[in-house]
């Protein structure tokens, strides 16, 4: 393999995506600033990065901050200083002809009276014992007339696989699951206080979600930008950058997706076979503008078949500055799976918004682009069970440590990736 030349450095960072920024961010608080970040894109930031078109400001689909520990609020604070607001979340699901308040197992006044009826049988009749797979979970946690209502279907539509393929594992932060008392009295008194883990958020007030990276970026050395990470030997501590720039390092600290980074790996015959057992689910968004200012919502889920997207969320209401004219609004379109860019997808969008009454017959597209998201969900299965602690572990016995969403393989917050950016340094720090 050819190289042109040779550089050092203690610390070696793939990927400068929000993980790998905080992870700079952080050695370099702690005074250990002989790291490179590398990004193979033309800018930093990877997911966590806003797109400006024809005036138009949106991120890769809803970047919002849940902040709940009290480290995360001080590294966001921090870095965004008076650039951050609050928002109470404005959510719903709206399937089969009912518009019903995020989260459904905590709003069952909301649903049509014959469907809320077999959800508060389902719930009188479970009967505990230890779910082994998803679909057991749900239906422990829900009830059988909650799971067909809304869980099966979403679920379904979302991961593109049947529920009980599906491990439970990674349930407990992301799917509110309220006692059995509380979701039976939601039958006929709306909750108190609402309920979920994103209940409320923090955006940024000006810059879209890509304001967090640009503070990262400003804090730490230039991200070296076009370089791809195309071959990693981690027994000679050598990585190759566009197949010829070569890079030695003490150490690395990889945020790349792992089978990605494992593919890359020199030898290493038995990891790479078991990264390439490993599943994530791909995801489409698609942006539109409409030359008129709607309702202000923040998401909203739709697990009906009929319509060919999961989830759609209106920016311009918790960011106003996203849209170049006060009176249009921004919506982006999260579909499940590599959906083709074509005219006639844009009509299935368009005719499945219309059906959910979110655009009508006048309403005109002032502008649209499309975004692919290869790596948007990993898939929590029997093959992620049991093969990721083990590659992890024998990536970091070599020296290699893998952080965040995509490194880790795992379903996190942003906060958790400026979390483990923060806690892999200090562990570099342990180390020296």
């Amino acid at each position: 393999m050819a190289t042109s030349k040779t550089k050092h450095v203690q610390t070696l960072i793939l990927g400068g995506g929000i993980t790998g920024l905080a992870t700079a961010y952080a050695l370099q608080k702690r005074g250990m600033s002989d790291y490179l970040v590398l990004e193979a894109n033309p800018v930093p930031g990877g997911l966590c990065a806003t797109t400006t078109q024809n005036g138009y400001q949106f991120d890769f689909g809803g970047h919002f901050l849940h902040l709940h520990t009290p480290k995360g609020k001080k590294i966001v604070q921090e870095l965004l200083g008076t650039n951050l607001k609050k928002h109470a979340r404005k959510a719903f699901i709206y399937t089969n002809g009912m518009k019903v308040p995020y989260p459904f197992q905590s709003n069952l006044w909301a649903l049509f009276p014959e469907v809320r009826a077999i959800c508060v049988e389902g719930l009188k009749r479970i009967e505990p014992q230890t779910p082994q797979n998803f679909e057991q979970w749900c239906l422990q946690s829900f009830g059988w007339g909650l799971y067909e209502a809304f869980f099966r279907p979403y679920n379904e539509k979302l991961w593109g696989k049947p529920l009980r393929e599906l491990s439970c594992d990674w349930c407990g932060p992301f799917v509110p699951a309220p006692a059995r008392k509380q979701m039976l009295q939601s039958a006929t008194h709306k909750p108190a206080h609402p309920q979920g883990y994103n209940a409320a958020f923090y955006y940024p007030k000006k810059g879209g979600i890509g304001a967090l990276i640009q503070a990262l970026v400003k804090q730490i050395n230039p991200v070296r930008l076009n370089s791809r990470l195309t071959h990693l030997d981690l027994k000679n501590r050598t990585a190759w950058i566009n197949g010829k720039e070569k890079i030695t390092f003490d150490h690395v600290v990889n945020t790349l997706p792992l089978p990605d980074l494992v593919a890359c790996l020199e030898g290493n015959a038995t990891l790479k076979k078991s990264a390439q057992k490993l599943e994530s689910r791909p995801v489409t968004i698609y942006h539109l503008a409409l030359a008129r200012k709607l309702e202000p919502f923040h998401w909203i889920y739709c697990p009906d078949p009929a319509q060919p997207f999961y989830r759609v969320g209106m920016v311009n209401s918790f960011y106003p500055e996203a849209v170049p004219d006060k009176e249009t609004s921004l919506l982006w379109v999260e579909l499940p799976g590599q959906i083709p860019h074509t005219p006639d997808m844009e009509q299935k969008i368009w005719n499945g918004l219309y059906q959910k009454g979110l655009v009508n017959e006048d309403d005109v597209s002032l502008f649209s682009a499309w975004q692919d998201v290869p790596h948007a969900y990993v898939l929590f299965n029997a093959e992620r069970a049991q093969r990721v602690p083990a590659l992890l572990a024998a990536l970091e016995k070599q020296g290699c440590y893998c952080v965040g969403r995509y490194g880790r393989w795992e379903y996190s917050f942003m906060e958790t990736s400026l979390l483990q950016g923060d806690q892999i340094a200090q562990k570099l720090a342990n180390l020296l």
